[in-house]
């Protein structure tokens, strides 16, 4: 159990885990009024008093006690570990529950969690693939579509790991990425007359859609967290504005091409 009477130290290790847990949600894809409550239940369990949180889509903000202690954290927008998620979530309900020793114990957790490694590469090339081959085939696509989608989103996925590898801007990723299945659509159709090109970039570009972060975005403004949901509106439609930029460009330059051909 935790001590209720936690000494200076124990609350400044109570403060910055409960700041690294509030992180690591926000960091992995947790809706911020979630991280915020978590956040709070945590304190909570910690016995952490006067504890006070503001949590928005790239920053948290907080302090403890009459202001003797306070923290500040900067999240980056990035990808998403829905596993994670979990865990976190899971370690939330065992310390406000007392199945959690100690606050060293706690930090353990935290760490492992945080270790946790992504889906291996072959298989976010696999889903990746599957999901284009899925989204051509739901919007009308024949099966030779879907295929081809599949080529295209397995090809999409190569370069989405290779890009993460190399610390690319997301942005640019995703210019790079919509112009890479608009370009291997077209040659995959031109090669076999069986195949619509519509269909098949429309499948792949689906995978590149930022749903996730529009539907985000949208719960944020629901809750009421208007800063939090601009910014990631924002994030969702630069990302969009990207791959139309990308399709463009690369529509143009198969244009230029058979003009000079």
């Amino acid at each position: 159990m935790f001590a209720q009477n936690p000494t200076p130290e124990q609350r400044r290790r109570a403060l910055e885990l409960v700041m690294e847990i509030g992180a690591a949600l926000m960091e992995n894809g947790a809706e911020v009024f979630r991280v915020q409550q978590t956040m709070y239940i945590i304190a909570h369990a910690l016995h952490l008093r006067e504890f006070t949180v503001y949590v928005i889509a790239n920053g948290i903000f907080a302090t403890a006690g009459t202001n003797e202690l306070s923290a500040l954290r900067h999240i980056p927008i990035c990808g998403m570990h829905l596993g994670r998620v979990t865990e976190l979530n899971a370690l939330s309900r065992d310390m406000a529950e007392g199945r959690v020793e100690n606050i060293t114990q706690a930090e353990m957790r935290v760490a492992f969690i945080r270790a946790m490694p992504p889906s291996p590469p072959w298989a976010q090339v696999a889903a990746s693939g599957a999901g284009a081959a899925f989204f051509a085939m739901m919007f009308g696509g024949t099966l030779a579509d879907g295929l081809a989608a599949a080529a295209c989103g397995s090809a999409l996925g190569c370069f989405q790991g290779w890009s993460e590898r190399h610390s690319m801007a997301p942005i640019f990723a995703r210019l790079l990425g919509s112009a890479l299945v608009y370009l291997l659509g077209q040659s995959i159709a031109a090669a076999c007359a069986a195949v619509q090109p519509d269909a098949a970039i429309i499948g792949a570009l689906l995978v590149l859609t930022p749903g996730v972060a529009f539907t985000s975005a949208v719960r944020d403004l629901l809750h009421g967290d208007y800063l939090s949901g601009s910014i990631r509106l924002t994030d969702a439609f630069l990302s969009a504005g990207a791959m139309a930029c990308g399709v463009f460009v690369s529509y143009k330059l198969i244009e230029w091409g058979r003009a000079l051909l």
